[in-house]
């Protein structure tokens, strides 16, 4: 199978009304509410196709503030009462696709485009709240870290943006 690299999504050229991840929200969500959300820019949707431009991936960005006093020591140490971060609001991946490395795709170009939006605007972490226990333990492989490890029910999650050089790396 042919895919291609991670591109905004074009609604008007990606399809969108096959992609099975198995969570219904994920794949309602990308169906009903992506173009408009890209529209109104609070997310820009990032997909991967196929050859026949369906898509088999997709993340959400957008841009956030986490509070110093609610964030965990390496992230608040040094930083503003707010601190500006990448938040990562969906992922998904097609279930017909998976264990093929498109999620891991995704992840990467997410850190490369965070690596990319600390040189122009300052980022100081990607964030992202993990669906459920397992996505909580995926993030985790990408060297992401719990907001509070003894809250077991919190499914908050960082990187630093100074550690994902060494993450890519390790990809």
């Amino acid at each position: 199978m042919q895919f291609y690299r991670p591109t905004l999504l074009d609604p008007n050229k990606h399809h969108r009304d096959e992609f099975t991840s198995g969570e219904t929200t994920l794949d309602g969500w990308l169906r009903r509410y992506a173009g408009q959300n890209r529209r109104g820019n609070t997310a820009a949707v990032w997909v991967i196709a196929d050859a026949n431009q369906a898509v088999v991936c997709y993340a959400t960005l957008s841009m956030t503030a986490v509070d110093r006093s609610a964030s965990p020591k390496p992230l608040a140490t040094g930083a503003p009462r707010q601190i500006p971060a990448l938040l990562v609001g969906r992922l998904a991946t097609d279930s017909r696709v998976a264990g093929l490395g498109l999620g891991t795709a995704m992840v990467k170009h997410i850190l490369a485009t965070a690596t990319e939006l600390n040189i122009k605007a300052a980022c100081r972490a990607v964030v992202v709240t993990a669906l459920n226990t397992d996505a909580f333990r995926w993030w985790q492989r990408f060297g992401f870290e719990p907001f509070h490890a003894e809250d077991t029910d919190n499914l908050d999650l960082y990187l630093l943006t100074k550690d994902i050089a060494t993450t890519l790396a390790n990809l």
